[in-house]
């Protein structure tokens, strides 16, 4: 577990810092400033086709590296989690009123842009994308982070242009240049005195992380990537990226868009999948995406599941399969469906 280099505005952000985190991978930021009081940033992790995971390395006052890192996958079941201190400070947010350094509004193709700016990300609800945003999905497989005391900015921007191309179009070259975006995003925890590092999860007890003891000589690093588990289309020097996934699982927007961008040389970090890097959102709150599923959800599902289980499976194991995951109110249907299956395959 390489320790990167914190920028300057992190480094020498008021308050005593108990750790250095870094995000990457599928997910999406926001600040949430809702309760001036209780200001803290949230990322949704969405879990389809990717593996999230927590990494974690004791440093000692020098940044140096103290013993083995702690690596801990992120269970798909687990909707939400917080990472806070017992001594924690939000002083740093009088000077950093978004979460960080950001300006508005952002040329992202101006010359002498601070490399470090938190707009070189592109806002999913915001208007770069051209598309008509109408809300947050619900009931969609999420794990929420919630991240308190922290101060987030862009640990530098990419060498290359991305394109934006219509999802049917499945083309670079049919896109329009967008203009550099974001890499990975990396961010401080700062205290006011010595502490603890709290790991909490909804269902309880799911992250077997801490706490974790924090001082002037004692801080840790965190990386939290949510890594892609399967290859991406490469076209003409372009990669497409997962802005597709935002789409069916965080955002309801349209029309659809694709990313292409160019994999960043191997001497530099990448992202996990070698494409694109967190987006964020510009609304006040990601916390509707921990809503219930819908009745139309819940019905999506049943049938996704049936139709699995008609492919030659016995009738024990398509009412196993068909029963599983499904709400209360899907499950007399489920079972009439599943008869009537039954018994027109005898016959």
């Amino acid at each position: 577990m390489t320790v990167f280099e914190l920028p300057d505005v992190l480094r020498n952000a008021p308050g005593m810092r108990a750790a250095q985190l870094l995000m990457d991978g599928l997910c999406v930021l926001c600040f949430n400033k809702m309760n001036l009081d209780d200001r803290f940033w949230e990322v949704a992790y969405p879990r389809k086709a990717h593996d999230l995971t927590i990494k974690v390395q004791e440093l000692n006052g020098a940044d140096r590296r103290v013993g083995r890192p702690i690596h801990r996958r992120v269970r798909s079941e687990i909707r939400s989690f917080n990472i806070s201190l017992t001594n924690g400070s939000i002083d740093h947010y009088n000077q950093f009123t978004y979460g960080g350094p950001r300006t508005i509004p952002f040329n992202r193709r101006a010359p002498g842009n601070d490399p470090h700016d938190l707009s070189w990300m592109i806002d999913l609800a915001g208007p770069e994308l051209q598309h008509t945003f109408n809300g947050l999905r619900r009931g969609r497989r999420i794990s929420l982070a919630r991240i308190r005391h922290s101060l987030f900015c862009t640990l530098e921007p990419e060498d290359d242009d991305v394109k934006i191309a219509l999802r049917d179009d499945n083309d670079p070259d049919a896109g329009r240049v967008l203009g550099r975006t974001n890499t990975e995003i990396v961010g401080v925890l700062l205290a006011k005195a010595p502490g603890e590092i709290r790991f909490d999860s909804d269902p309880a007890g799911l992250i077997n992380i801490g706490p974790l003891d924090y001082g002037p000589d004692k801080r840790y690093q965190i990386e939290i990537i949510n890594e892609d588990n399967k290859l991406h289309l490469k076209k003409k020097g372009f990669v497409r990226g997962d802005l597709r996934l935002f789409y069916q699982e965080v955002i309801d927007a349209h029309p659809v868009k694709d990313l292409w961008a160019r994999p960043a040389p191997p001497r530099k970090r990448v992202a996990p999948d070698g494409d694109c890097h967190p987006p964020d959102f510009g609304g006040e709150s990601l916390g509707e995406l921990l809503q219930q599923e819908t009745t139309e959800s819940i019905n999506r599902r049943a049938n996704n599941v049936l139709k699995k289980s008609s492919r030659g499976t016995s009738k024990k194991a398509r009412t196993k399969s068909a029963t599983a995951n499904l709400k209360k109110g899907a499950k007399k249907q489920t079972k009439r469906t599943l008869k009537k299956t039954s018994r027109q395959n005898r016959s």
